[in-house]
């Protein structure tokens, strides 16, 4: 059982931040083509992993230098299957400009050792999750550490911040602890937490923009635990993201029913029609005698008559 206190990491807290990136105070690196360093990055990740082995601790690994391709170099010892995956970027992040797009094309392979599955249950990809980490460049040396758990989201929100879009996508293979126990003393005790080891490519990471002493264009390593995930609601209009996938492809930004540029999980007034969608989807009943406002669960939400959609989707009514 781990003990670890409930946080939330603002800018000067982590270097895993959009908004803490060098870009908004350093010299600016001439950014070079992404397809080009991903080649590049790739070559590296893998002549590390045949000319490395791992050891699993409590609180980190340990890596050490072996003959390339040797029985038990990560790349081909067993007791953590070494895997990867395909993904695109991410397609907007949040700077201290706010939200932007993300124009990359490229298709990135990410390596990874599933250290431990986990007991509880999968993020999704805007879910808030509460992680703590290890990062280490491929020199091997330790570039930060944030044992403690902090809370983190996509896009970021509120207090939450938004990690780096490798870390967020790798914790999609793993799940958070079995359980989370409140110690009263504002410290929280936790069993079997997911745990992985990523190998992250520049592009999915700081790429042109050094940070601390990870330096433009380096791949770069996460020990990641995964301790819990919330139901995220980015606008707070009463409605979690997860039920704002109306067309139910899974992305959350090809939802805008008003057409107006903002995904419904980031726009107040979904179908644009003047009324909040925390207005249309409040009623009002009485409680021990006394009158309230209350919000629909989801399922519960209304259509308005003749009409076929919840009312916080339909112009039509209100």
């Amino acid at each position: 059982m781990k003990r670890f206190f409930i946080s939330a990491v603002i800018c000067t807290g982590s270097l895993l931040l959009w908004n803490c990136n060098p870009d908004d105070n350093t010299a600016k690196v001439v950014d070079r083509d992404r397809q080009e360093v991903f080649n590049d990055n790739i070559k590296e990740i893998e002549n590390f992993l045949k000319t490395n082995s791992v050891e699993v601790l409590q609180d980190g690994v340990g890596f050490e230098t072996v003959v390339s391709e040797a029985d038990n170099s990560i790349w081909k010892q067993t007791d953590y299957p070494l895997q990867s995956m395909t993904v695109k970027n991410l397609p907007y992040y949040t700077n201290s400009n706010g939200l932007q797009k993300q124009n990359d094309p490229v298709e990135y392979k990410i390596y990874y050792l599933i250290l431990n599955e986990g007991g509880g249950e999968t993020p999704m990809i805007h879910d808030d999750a509460f992680t703590s980490y290890t990062g280490y460049n491929l020199d091997k040396s330790v570039f930060d550490k944030y044992q403690f758990g902090y809370w983190s989201a996509y896009p970021a929100y509120s207090t939450y911040t938004e990690t780096i879009a490798g870390y967020r996508q790798i914790l999609e293979k793993i799940k958070t602890a079995t359980s989370v126990t409140d110690n009263g003393d504002g410290t929280y005790t936790y069993e079997n937490p997911g745990r992985v080891l990523v190998f992250i490519p520049s592009g999915l990471g700081y790429f042109s923009s050094p940070s601390g002493s990870i330096s433009a264009y380096s791949p770069i390593i996460f020990d990641i635990t995964l301790i819990a995930k919330k139901d995220a609601d980015h606008d707070n209009d009463g409605i979690l993201d997860k039920y704002e996938d109306v067309n139910g492809n899974g992305d959350l930004w090809d939802d805008d029913t008003d057409g107006d540029g903002k995904p419904n999980f980031l726009d107040l007034d979904d179908d644009g029609d003047g009324y909040t969608t925390r207005e249309e989807i409040t009623y009002t009943t009485t409680v021990d005698g006394e009158t309230v406002k209350k919000l629909y669960n989801f399922d519960q939400i209304p259509t308005c008559e003749g009409g076929s959609v919840k009312k916080h989707l339909d112009k039509s009514c209100h």
